[in-house]
């Protein structure tokens, strides 16, 4: 399995594929599994790169306290570590966020960034959820954890029709779960965010992506952003929840593919 030493952690990364580069950055999970709907279809035309995460998968899980400007200094190092040349940047919720931070620090260093079901700044709703989140965490098993965070991230309707698929997909994830405590600092990092001042320096070529059923980063939430982010694009997809890259996969790869087209064009 390949790993990389970056800014002083052994981070295991994926390359597959020709081409213009596209990097991939998950959320709270982390982990390059989250984007398997995405790799092989992109891959035909591009160099895609996946990683874990520090304190995800297979990466180094160093003790606490984690913050959102780390995981952006460790995905920095990644880039320049691989010799990766103007990726563009596809960040799924926290891992738009760390985009944000990486692009507004970093003019130039990104050909292009697709953030999809993020956020600029936590508010109440999106704290109250993570609170829920992290109240599962510390006082019930793991399973129910997963399991309550899937109603989070997937419709109520693809979550019922998708049990059979799901339900051990989440028991596994369980079973290799990280340290609870990493995690938690996971989650009061992403709680703690806030672009606000750094979303109006990002001259980076932007998409703001999200479905109008995501309960955890609403439409809202994405307006927000793309409005704050200087030509920044808006948009909003009827359906599919938090995790749509996953629930409607050729949707959410052709939307990424036109952009992405426009961006190297462009350049």
């Amino acid at each position: 399995m390949p790993s990389i030493m970056t800014n002083g952690i052994q981070t295991y990364f994926e390359k597959q594929g020709k081409g213009p580069v596209i990097i991939f950055v998950s959320g709270l999970g982390g982990t390059a599994a989250y984007w398997a709907p995405q790799v092989a279809w992109f891959a035909q035309d591009f160099t895609v790169v996946t990683y874990d995460q520090r304190g995800a998968g297979r990466s180094d899980h160093p003790a606490g306290p984690y913050s959102l400007d780390t995981l952006a200094d460790d995905l920095q190092a990644l880039i320049a570590a691989l010799g990766l040349v103007r990726p563009v940047l596809v960040g799924h919720s926290t891992g738009g966020a760390i985009g944000q931070i990486l692009a507004a620090r970093q003019p130039g260093l990104l050909a292009g960034m697709v953030l999809y079901a993020s956020w600029p700044r936590s508010d109440l709703h999106f704290n109250w959820c993570f609170r829920m989140r992290r109240a599962l965490l510390v006082g019930s098993s793991l399973e129910e954890y997963v399991h309550g965070s899937a109603l989070f991230l997937y419709p109520p309707e693809h979550l019922s029709k998708h049990a059979e698929r799901l339900s051990p997909a989440l028991l596994a994830s369980a079973r290799h779960f990280p340290q609870r405590d990493v995690v938690l600092s996971r989650i009061d990092a992403i709680m703690a965010h806030d672009a606000t001042a750094l979303l109006p320096l990002i001259t980076t070529p932007t998409l703001v992506v999200c479905a109008q059923d995501d309960i955890l980063t609403p439409p809202y939430q994405s307006r927000l952003l793309a409005g704050a982010i200087a030509g920044a694009e808006l948009t909003i997809v009827p359906q599919g929840g938090h995790s749509f890259s996953e629930t409607e996969p050729p949707l959410f790869n052709q939307i990424a593919l036109d952009f992405m087209t426009r961006v190297h064009h462009a350049n």
